[in-house]
């Protein structure tokens, strides 16, 4: 039998006990690997440049660029999709996101690839990663909605099977919103991917 999957000698079964940062720092480096000619950065500050306009400037736990404060990138990530590697990454990614949404049943169809990755064309970077923990369901509704409207990809990350069912009943409640003709946000670039998946993911196209 195998033991607990280790990622650079962070055990995933007791991450509960290892710093947010700590993860960052894992995932940005690894991301660095798969992105190696993009930027990738932690806490990333993503209306820095609007400081005049005096609006809410949310912080992404983790962000692929290119990063688009001073023009759009739109084409430049369509090229990124291009890259077999990434695609083959992204893919992963979204039936992993599937397989969650479908944990408690069908009621959201899960967005298949071509409806995911052109969502969001004026994006402000890549992809956009929000990691949620010890947060409340309003917080972690705010950290959904920041990863999808500002990443090309929106990821979100959550920290325990609590988060992952909690994140799941968000899309359901999205989607019924816009089921019952009610004002609702579109999440369909958004993935719902456990820490575990995602890790998996990265380790399978960066080892392949």
């Amino acid at each position: 039998m195998s033991g607990p999957l280790v990622i650079n000698e962070i055990n995933l079964e007791n991450l509960g006990e290892v710093k947010l940062k700590i993860y960052q720092e894992y995932l940005m480096e690894k991301l660095k690997v798969l992105f190696p000619n993009t930027d990738v950065r932690t806490e990333w500050d993503a209306m820095r440049d609007e400081r005049a306009l005096n609006i809410y400037s949310p912080r992404v736990d983790v962000a692929v660029g290119p990063f688009a404060t001073h023009q759009r990138h739109e084409l430049d990530y369509n090229e990124m999709f291009r890259l077999s590697s990434i695609r083959d990454f992204v893919e992963r990614l979204i039936t992993y996101n599937r397989d969650n949404l479908y944990r408690y049943g069908d009621f959201v169809e899960a967005g298949a690839y071509e409806n995911v990755i052109y969502q969001n064309l004026n994006a402000r970077c890549f992809m956009a990663i929000e990691i949620e923990n010890k947060v409340s369901r309003k917080h972690l509704m705010g950290g959904a909605i920041n990863a999808s409207a500002l990443g090309r990809l929106g990821v979100v990350i959550p920290w325990t099977d609590d988060k992952l069912k909690a994140f799941v009943r968000l899309v359901r409640y999205l989607h019924y919103l816009k089921e019952a003709d009610k004002n609702t946000f579109n999440t369909t670039n958004m993935l719902i991917v456990t820490k575990e998946q995602f890790h998996t993911a990265l380790s399978d196209v960066i080892m392949g």
